[in-house]
Parts: C-alpha cells; structure tokens; sequence
C-alpha cells in the first residue's frame, strides 16, 4: 500500500463521539455487522450515507492487538479509487477498543449512491435479455468492466477475497451501466506464488457463481478476455474457463444449489 493512501487512510479516522450525533444503535449490533442509512453533513452539505457498525462482542480475546475491519475495509476502497474502480466515497471511519486493547467496536460511513441496486437485481431488473440487442451491449459492458477491474486488482498482488454480485451496485449512467464495488473488509495483499494464483482463481470463481446462473456462455468468455487481456488467445481463454469451472464446482455450486432449493421451498 503506497504511503499515500496510508495517509488518505488516516485523515479520515474519527473518533467514537462522531457516532453521537446520528442516533445509531450500535449496543443494539451484537453479532458481526450492521448497516444503518443516515442523513449527514459533509463539508456543509447535507448527505445520505451508510454507517457500517462492526461488532465484536462473541468472544473475550477476539480482535486483541489487531487491525480492525473498519480501516482494512477503507484502505481497500481506497486502494480501489487509486486503480479506476469506481467504489462509493469514504466519509469517516473510526474504533473503539478496551483497556487492554481489544477491538470492541468499529464503523465506516461511506456516502450513498443513490439509485443503484445490487449487481444481480440490476441485472435481473433493467437487462435480462441476453437476446434483445440493447441490453446484450449493456451485459456485455459489465462483463468486460468486470474483467477489467479485476485484472487490475491482481495484478497489484491484491486479492479480495469475497468478491460477490451483491458487493457490486450497479444504476443506469449515460448509455451504460455504472459500476460500484463495496464492502471489503477482508481483502489483501499477497506475495506471488501458488497461494496466490489459488486465490486469484478463487475471486474469479466467486464471481461466476451468479455467472453461470444470469449469463450467456459468451458473456462470461467475454469477463474472461478482458480479465486475462485483450491479447489472450481463445485457447487461453478456454483453459482458464476450465479451471475456474473446476473450482466453482468443487467448492460453490453443490452448496449454492442446495440452499437454492431449500428457499424454494420455504416459499
């Protein structure tokens, strides 16, 4: 991470009585997380924005003498920005830890953008005729910025390690759709190496989980030539497809399927 973004990151760091003036219940947060929209004022303007809370609460020595999720979470939307992926502006984050340095509480206020929705209910919603040749131009914009930024991301040694539709918002922008990644606490840096190639597969394949549900075949070779580069040939193209085939399959699909039918027929 350069210095610069240390920096940017540090800036934004409040304290906890910033929370006091937008009323949220963080006693109310007792397992992992809580989002909370609220109206704030930023450099005299007033501001919808999503206030995150991270509880830890569920075990005496958890978080003790780490970092917290909270500005892991603002160095990589951070991150992001300095590579053209677009994410939502931080506004404040800030933690709260005991007298022996346990995390006890943390949050990231990150400004809403209005009229997006979840990558896969954007999906679903505005474009979901692979057929009709309006929306085919805009699936295939968002396959290919989706290579794109993903590239971008590895090839920075950066893994994000949750790298799901529904950490995505998407709205409609000027002749195509706007991308927006958020929420990601766990992403990291890596040496080069196996580990590494594993977990680049491993981000790709979390993406192609709802892929291979709301996309054309075409499509997702399309996220594949953009990810690997315009110069790829089709050979690596496919063999890269098989791998990640491979691994959605052996770790994603039988679980994913699974609970699918479950909420099926709870409905």
């Amino acid at each position: 991470m350069s210095q610069n973004i240390d920096s940017e990151v540090n800036a934004l760091r409040e304290g906890w009585t910033y929370l006091e003036p937008l009323n949220v219940p963080t006693a109310s947060v007792k397992k992992r997380s809580a989002v909370f929209l609220r109206e704030i004022a930023k450099d005299g303007e007033p501001c919808s924005a999503y206030v995150k809370i991270y509880a830890n609460k569920q075990h005496p020595f958890q978080r003790l003498f780490r970092t917290g999720r909270s500005r892991t979470e603002v160095r990589n939307l951070l991150f992001f920005r300095s590579l053209g992926i677009a994410t939502p502006k931080v506004l404040a984050w800030g933690e709260r830890r005991n007298a022996i340095g346990r995390l006890v509480e943390e949050f990231i206020i990150t400004q809403a953008e209005a009229d997006t929705l979840q990558l896969d209910d954007f999906v679903k919603q505005h474009y979901p005729d692979s057929t009709e040749p309006e929306q085919e131009a805009t699936r295939i914009q968002i396959a290919r910025q989706l290579g794109e930024w993903t590239r971008r991301m590895h090839a920075h040694y950066f893994i994000h390690e949750d790298l799901k539709w529904r950490n995505i918002l998407a709205r409609q922008g000027k002749g195509e759709a706007e991308l927006f990644w958020i929420d990601c606490p766990k992403g990291t840096f890596h040496r080069p190496g196996i580990n590494f190639e594993r977990k680049k597969l491993k981000d790709c394949a979390t993406l192609d989980k709802l892929a291979r549900l709301l996309c054309t075949k075409d499509e997702r070779s399309i996220f594949l030539q953009a990810y690997l580069g315009e110069s790829a040939q089709p050979e690596e193209v496919q063999k890269l497809c098989r791998k990640i085939e491979a691994y959605r399959k052996a770790r994603f699909d039988r679980k994913d399927d699974q609970q699918r039918k479950h909420e099926k027929n709870d409905h």
